[in-house]
Formats: structure tokens, C-alpha cells, sequence
């Protein structure tokens, strides 16, 4: 009997002992990783790159910067990465690949791809006969300047030549041997910086709009969400995206002080180019609401150009955070 009464009152006390122990387990914080693209899509971020914002008792929030939208592709579909900047085409081909899985959070990027070179040209027209180099086949500047030219006729009449990237064209473009090349922000800058010869040619921006009759502009890049998260974290995303839309007014109205911080976080490899750069680079934020009719005019164009473009189909109204 008394064996079985001290037995009881062990396992009464084992169990008050672990009931406390487990009253006194923090909560467990909240992982976040926010990806960026190098270059405009993460320049509008850069003072929440500084600041670690939103890093907080209930989330751990880590900011990074990628080279390419495809080494982001993977983390975001496998949910390695909640939030991230990429090409406004990719999120929907995004959306459509994961079903729904992820949404549209805010346009931050718009209009940042130009003609630049060595030619006497001044509009697309000018380049029939000519070669133009691009980099990235199969991305958003390939099919936007590919549009252009069908809508023009000139599709067969200009030799396209693709590079690998960005970075590998614009030493082409300084060596000389690319006339004629299209570039994003901010290597329009950094090859206009580099020779006398080389000026920006084509506003890509104003052919867009002339050849869309105003109907669309180049959404070029945008935030996006994984939608579960979203869900479940509403209140942060609210608070994310206030602090983001502070950033990009900051960055814009601060191009000295962004630009030491653009640098410093290995977003552009010197401060002078990004400082430079800001003002040309369309770095915006306008809310999935807000700009949800440009983007889906946007997506349609390519969507009527190459359906592949944006991942087969025109997302549904649920691709649009809310």
C-alpha cells in the first residue's frame, strides 16, 4: 500500500515537473526569409536590408540577395523563401506552376530596360538590318523587346544575339562589340559611365507605350508571397509591406545615403553606380490592388505574344493579395 501511495505521488510530481517545464518553453519564433534579385527589384528593399526589419520576439526575419531569378525559383517553390522580388513575368509562371501557392504582393519595379550603344540610331525602327545583342533569353526583356519587334514588323529584319547575363553584355557593349544592346538598370548606367562613345539610344519605356497605345507599361518586377504564409502571418505582411513602401520613398529621396547601403550589401558593386543608377530605376510601390489592371494588361501582351512567358495561363483574381 504504501509502496503504491509513494509511487502515485512520483508520478505526480514527474508530471507537475514537466508541466512546468513546459509552461516555461518560449514560444517558438517564426522563420522568414526575404529574397531580392542584385540590381532594382532589391535596391527599393535595401533599408530593411540595414535595419533587419520586422526581426522581432515572434519572428526571425533574414534578408538575402540572389544573382539570378533562377536560383530563386526552387527555394520559393520548395517554401525556402516567403517573400521575394523577382520578374513580374516569373511571378505568374510562379502561380500557375505551384497552383495557386503563391501571390502577388506589390509592382516595385517598372520600366528599366533600354537600348544602349555605339549606333546612330534613336527608335527600334532604326535597328532594321542591324544585330542586337540581349541577355537572358526566355526572360522578361527578351519577350518585351521580341513583342515590340513582331508589333513593328521587323521581327525577321534584326538579328537578335543572346548572352548569358547581364553583366557579360555590358562588358561586350564597353569592349565595342556590341553596337546595339538591351540592358536593364543599372548597367545602362555603368556602360554610359565607362566611354564617351556608348549612350543610351532607345527609351524602351516610350516605344511600349507607343506601341501598346498607352494601354500598358513595362511591369517589370515585382514582390511576391508564398500564399499559406500570407495567411497565417497577415499582420506581418501588412507591417511588411508599410516598411517596404517607407524604403522605396527613402531610397528615391536619399540616392547618396541608399547608395552607400545598396553597396554595402553587395546589391550593386559600388555606391557611385548605384547613387547614379536610382534615379533611373523605376523603383516604385504601388499595392497588388493598385496596380493589379497595368500588371494583368502587362501579362496579357505576353500571354498573347508567347504564352509560356507567364507559365501558360492569365492568373485568377486569386493571385492578387488583397
Amino acid at each position: 500500500m504504501k509502496k503504491r501511495i509513494f509511487a502515485i505521488f512520483l508520478l505526480v510530481a514527474i508530471l507537475s515537473t514537466a508541466a512546468s517545464c513546459a509552461q516555461k518553453q518560449p514560444d517558438a519564433k517564426t522563420s522568414v526569409v526575404v529574397a531580392g534579385l542584385r540590381g532594382p527589384t532589391s535596391m527599393g528593399m535595401i533599408r530593411l536590408f540595414e535595419e533587419q526589419s520586422l526581426n522581432s520576439d515572434s519572428y526571425t526575419v533574414e534578408y538575402i540577395a540572389e544573382s539570378a531569378p533562377d536560383a530563386l525559383t526552387a527555394k520559393i517553390i520548395n517554401n525556402e523563401i516567403q517573400i521575394a522580388a523577382v520578374p513580374t513575368n516569373l511571378a505568374s509562371v510562379l502561380y500557375n506552376k505551384t497552383e495557386g501557392e503563391i501571390q502577388f504582393l506589390a509592382l516595385n519595379t517598372l520600366g528599366v530596360i533600354h537600348i544602349v550603344g555605339s549606333l546612330d540610331i534613336d527608335k527600334l525602327s532604326d535597328l532594321k538590318g542591324e544585330t542586337l545583342h540581349i541577355s537572358g533569353k526566355g526572360a522578361t526583356p527578351d519577350y518585351a523587346v521580341s513583342y515590340m519587334l513582331q508589333s513593328l514588323g521587323l521581327s525577321d529584319d534584326i538579328e537578335l544575339v543572346f548572352y548569358p547575363d547581364h553583366a557579360s553584355l555590358a562588358q561586350a557593349v564597353i569592349a565595342g562589340d556590341a553596337k546595339a544592346a538591351v540592358l536593364p538598370q543599372p548597367f545602362v548606367t555603368q556602360v554610359t559611365m565607362q566611354s564617351e562613345q556608348i549612350r543610351l539610344l532607345v527609351d524602351l519605356n516610350q516605344e511600349w507605350e507607343t506601341i501598346t497605345k498607352g494601354s500598358s507599361v513595362l511591369s517589370m518586377g515585382c514582390l511576391i508571397v508564398n500564399k499559406d504564409f500570407a495567411e497565417n502571418n497577415r499582420n506581418f505582411i501588412l507591417d511588411f509591406l508599410k516598411e517596404y513602401e517607407e524604403s522605396v520613398n527613402w531610397v528615391n529621396t536619399n540616392t547618396g545615403e541608399a547608395g552607400i547601403l545598396i553597396a554595402k550589401h553587395g546589391i550593386l558593386p559600388s555606391s557611385d553606380l548605384a547613387q547614379a543608377s536610382i534615379p533611373s530605376s523605376a523603383i516604385v510601390y504601388q499595392s497588388a490592388q493598385d496596380s493589379k489592371s497595368e500588371v494583368e494588361n502587362f501579362l496579357q501582351i505576353l500571354m498573347d505574344y508567347n504564352p509560356s512567358s507567364i507559365g501558360g495561363k492569365l492568373p485568377d483574381e486569386n493571385f492578387y493579395f488583397k
